[in-house]
């Protein structure tokens, strides 16, 4: 409960102390779970043309190379519009910008059910992606006004679980849909779940304009002293970071930023490759239906979802998020590479290692985004973050489509997942290498940059 303070009076010591824990909590309580379900709701509809796919590619007469090139294409809007979307943030707040965006992939997703052809699944999946870019950068930034680093690390493990526990959502729904909803009112089934599941998205939309904040000074549910206590704490966790003179102008020239985000870009490509194609690799598996594929993939999710919270709480106990975000990508790595020999011969062991899979990219990504926060500040950071983003989302984009094209041409996934995996395994090398390298570039350059003659 929101502790009320009858007096203006400043607090301190332990008085000060439980505010201010009372205040973080009560705000946790208030913004993630929206936060949370938005994020659950876009990985839904961002990823539940994996489960269409098990009719969709038979009723519209799509090849493998067609699927993946639509699935990709929603990566390419949003390395487009990722930048512009934080910007717009910038000026307008991020309790519009955000309840903005939920609507129009809302609205986009529902249109999904009306797609008929190549042209009209590629220019949805792309305005999709348009629609959803600024999101995932503009809560990064939101939780840095919220929310100091170690329960920034914590709390972004929760919302970043969001992501593996939409597909629980996709699978559960998805599953009953095209085994039950199937040609209800003349009317596929795939294209029933399209509907059903964006329906949401739009009702969360609004409950977002309604309750979120842009930030700690117009919390209605802090008392004036709280509001204070959690900008103080704010002010005094950003003074422990390392100083930054970057410009906006200067962004391109940052070796830093280019730097995570090839990081970035590594972890996503085996994200995408899963994201995917986690239906198709159930069926090829032999579970079964779509219930029973559904079920194994809403297990799969729960289990891994439990392991990136895991895996990010242990490393939130430390300042080198990098080392821990190398080590996940890693587990990634060598369940993807298992992944590969089993899952024609063994469910259960195609069940392990897509679970651990799961678990390594979940907390890679959450771990990851603790590191740009720590070195870039300023415009530095409000178009940096949007930045990596869309760069690093072209893996998202060319992910799906190769692996595509590669299976229409021999047959197998199996060069697909390989190549993920031996991608994402450069992400622990940059991380652990190239990033001190490039942070120590950007600081030699900004010291002589101070010391040269005006």
């Amino acid at each position: 409960m929101n502790a009320v303070f009858e007096t203006d009076a400043p607090l301190a010591g332990k008085d000060a102390d439980r505010a201010l824990r009372d205040a973080y909590r009560a705000t946790e309580w208030r913004i993630m779970p929206i936060l949370f379900v938005l994020w659950l709701l876009a990985w839904v509809d961002r990823a539940n043309v994996a489960f269409a796919k098990l009719q969709m590619l038979s009723d519209l007469r799509f090849s493998e190379t067609v699927y993946g090139l639509g699935a990709g294409l929603f990566f390419l809007g949003y390395v487009v519009f990722g930048v512009p979307s934080s910007m717009i943030q910038q000026r307008v707040g991020a309790r519009t910008t955000i309840s903005a965006i939920a609507l129009g992939w809302g609205v986009t997703s529902v249109a999904m059910m009306f797609v008929h052809d190549t042209t009209t699944f590629y220019v949805l999946r792309f305005l999709l992606g348009a629609f959803e870019a600024g999101f995932y950068p503009g809560v990064i930034l939101y939780m840095n006004q919220w929310f100091p680093s170690q329960r920034r690390t914590r709390n972004f493990s929760i919302f970043h679980s969001a992501a593996i526990c939409s597909t629980v959502a996709v699978g559960l729904s998805g599953g009953f849909v095209l085994e039950h909803m199937s040609g209800l009112f003349s009317i596929a089934g795939w294209r029933w779940m399209f509907l059903l599941q964006a329906v949401p998205t739009v009702l969360m939309g609004c409950i977002a304009l309604a309750v979120l904040t842009d930030g700690p000074g117009s919390a209605r549910w802090l008392s004036p002293q709280q509001r204070r206590l959690v900008q103080a704490d704010l002010e005094r966790d950003r003074g422990d970071a390392p100083p930054s003179t970057a410009r906006a102008g200067s962004l391109l020239a940052n070796p830093l930023v280019w730097t995570l985000s090839a990081a970035y870009f590594c972890i996503l490509t085996a994200n995408s490759a899963l994201s995917f194609f986690i239906p198709t690799i159930l069926h090829e598996a032999g579970f079964g239906g779509y219930s029973a594929i559904g079920n194994a993939i809403a297990a799969i999710c729960v289990l891994g979802a439990l392991g990136n919270i895991a895996l990010s709480t242990f490393a939130s106990r430390y300042r080198d998020v990098r080392a821990h975000c190398a080590i996940a990508s890693l587990i990634s790595v060598a369940s993807l590479l298992v992944l590969v020999f089993v899952w024609h011969s063994s469910r259960s062991f195609t069940f392990i290692t897509l679970v651990l899979a799961l678990a390594g990219t979940g907390a890679g990504i959450s771990l990851f985004w603790q590191i740009p926060v720590r070195y870039l500040q300023g415009n530095a950071m409000t178009l940096g973050v949007p930045f990596i983003s869309s760069v690093a989302n072209l893996a998202g984009f060319l992910t799906p489509w190769l692996t595509g094209y590669v299976r229409d041409v021999s047959g197998s996934y199996t060069s697909g997942f390989v190549t993920a995996a031996l991608v994402q395994s450069l992400a622990a090398i940059v991380l652990v290498v190239g990033v001190p390298i490039a942070a120590r570039r950007r600081s030699t350059r900004a010291a002589t940059t101070e010391h040269e003659p005006a």
